[in-house]
């Protein structure tokens, strides 16, 4: 506690005992060894701490299986997409000085300088992609969802076209569960009560069980 009674700011050495706790507790055996950098992106980013963001991607980079600048560059493709996907739950100000201050840190070798949306359209095929997905992630609770946003219409148009249809139903760099991971845990650092139960649920519906949520829970938390 600081002198004036406010706590004090967390250290490099606070995050950095942060991201080896979250990756000895995430359900790797289930799940993967490379998600748990993605729920630690998503929650410290949307919990406010964007400048965190380099000292992970700098302890990630020292690992053997990102040695080359290739692997690094699709390392950087995976982070940015998480960062897509949480501008659809938290805004665009946060991730993007995450990518501001990441990008300061990252070797001119390293830079990737691919367009994963390039040619994107919102047309029909755009709006039934993230339908598709919307469905997959809250079955029967859409219709309600549904009815409240009849009388709500750029929200429902919002909703569909994109953040599900732009953000959340490419899966070409994140796959679904790492796509519902990242919102997840977006959603839950934000205290969000109603839209954490959701993606709760909707967690479990895309295959991961219920230990795991209660896992990843707790690594948020």
């Amino acid at each position: 506690m600081a002198a004036d009674g406010y706590p004090e700011d967390p250290t490099e050495d606070d995050a950095l005992a942060l991201f080896k706790a979250v990756e000895e507790k995430f359900p790797s055996n289930s799940l993967g060894n490379d998600k748990w950098y993605i729920v630690t992106f998503a929650a410290m980013v949307g919990g406010g701490q964007p400048g965190f963001a380099p000292t992970l991607y700098k302890e990630l980079i020292k690992r053997p299986e990102y040695s080359t600048p290739e692997q690094r560059k699709a390392l950087m493709r995976r982070i940015r997409e998480t960062m897509m996907k949480l501008v659809s739950v938290v805004g665009v100000c946060k991730p993007l000085e995450a990518i501001f201050d990441i990008d300061a840190v990252t070797g001119a070798e390293d830079k990737d300088y691919s367009f994963s949306r390039d040619g994107w359209q919102c047309d029909e095929a755009n709006r039934l992609r993230g339908f598709a997905w919307q469905d997959r992630i809250y079955k029967h609770n859409q219709g309600k969802i549904d009815d409240v946003l009849s009388s709500q219409r750029d929200f429902d148009w919002l909703s569909k076209n994109i953040t599900y249809g732009l953000y959340l139903s490419d899966h070409t760099i994140l796959n679904d569960i790492e796509t519902e991971l990242s919102v997840l845990c977006g959603i839950m650092i934000q205290n969000l009560p109603r839209e954490t139960s959701w993606h709760l649920r909707g967690t479990r519906r895309i295959g991961v069980s219920k230990d795991d949520v209660e896992t990843i829970q707790q690594c948020v938390c």
